[in-house]
């Protein structure tokens, strides 16, 4: 029974995803009135199928992938609604939708996820560590952190980020909150392991309202983003290696180890946000890569000649493809 349950956990979060990404450029495509010949979810055996007035709609075997096929898309057309006839703003918008349906799928979702979790964290002082008493005798229990030197602080994690690159036997200055009124005290960090240091406190659980809720809720969704767009980085910088990269065997290990709704639904928004703001990088095949091609067609005023378009994406594909399966390889090897 749980092998079914992970399968069906594995199916749902990826296909999910890739139905509202194709869902994306197949909603833009009909208002940008271009046809769609197939919207197709998966790959290998097609299982359902059904011709509608001018589009299929097929569901494959494994829900891995999928595909909306527009008229005039990989050759071009004479049919007056087809891709390549349409607006260069209708085409943009066309290719960005599937990834913007899953950011924007993927932000909402999490900030509901944190609305309701019930464990926001605040930035009032509950309880300051003993061996951090010395350094921080300054603060009291109750008061609110504002800002560490010129770096607000909104959330727990922005206490650690503002300590990274403190400089060992400074003073740091720290503006409180207490009793309704701001005020400016200096301290300094204490060191918890080898050039790694910590401000000494724990903090509580929001008891505010309402408010308070949107208030934390709001700022979590902003790390959340914000998060992926470090990881990017780091990957271009080579902080974080390609062998640190998850393919779909590797997604799935992780969702069969998720265990609650709550995980699974913040898997859900992160592999979401992941595949959306992926697809958005200027790589051939990605639909950043084809985004690319048709900003330099607008300020062209004409299309690149159809087979150096296709040459670019089939290269891309194919690079894609065969970093598709180096993941993939890696993914087996941890796991196994």
């Amino acid at each position: 029974m749980s092998i079914i349950i992970n399968a069906l956990k594995i199916m749902f979060l990826l296909g999910f995803l890739i139905f509202i990404h194709e869902g994306g450029h197949f909603l833009a495509a009909r208002l940008s009135k271009v046809k769609v010949e197939e919207f197709s979810i998966g790959f290998g055996p097609k299982i359902l199928k059904k011709k509608g007035k001018e589009t299929e709609y097929s569901l494959s075997l494994f829900p891995f992938g999928g595909y909306v096929r527009m008229t005039g898309e990989n050759e071009r057309s004479e049919d007056p609604n087809s891709f390549n006839n349409a607006k260069i703003q209708n085409r943009i918008f066309i290719v960005a939708a599937g990834a913007i349906v899953n950011i924007v799928f993927g932000i909402i979702v999490y900030f509901i996820l944190s609305m309701s979790s019930g464990y926001n964290i605040s930035t009032t002082v509950s309880k300051i560590l003993p061996e951090a008493e010395q350094n921080i005798s300054s603060v009291q229990i109750g008061d609110k952190i504002l800002k560490i030197d010129d770096i607000n602080i909104r959330l727990k994690s922005d206490i650690t980020k503002a300590l990274e690159n403190y400089i060992p036997g400074n003073e740091i200055t720290i503006l409180l909150e207490r009793n309704g009124e701001e005020i400016s005290v200096k301290a300094k960090p204490t060191e918890y392991q080898e050039n790694f240091y910590i401000l000494g406190v724990e903090v509580a659980l929001i008891q505010g309202g309402f408010q308070e809720k949107i208030y934390y809720s709001f700022w979590e969704t902003i790390d959340f983003v914000s998060s992926i767009g470090d990881s990017l980085v780091m990957l271009f910088t080579g902080n974080i290696g390609i062998k640190q990269m998850t393919g779909p065997v590797g997604i799935s290990e992780i969702v069969v180890k998720s265990e609650g709704i709550y995980n699974f639904v913040y898997l859900l928004c992160l592999v979401s946000l992941s595949l959306g703001v992926t697809n958005l990088l200027p790589i051939p095949a990605l639909d950043g890569g084809r985004l690319v091609l048709l900003i330099i067609e607008g300020i062209r005023g004409k299309a690149l000649k159809e087979e150096i378009e296709l040459g670019i994406q089939s290269v891309g594909f194919t690079l894609l493809i065969l970093f598709a399966l180096y993941v993939t390889y890696n993914d087996i090897l941890r796991i196994f």
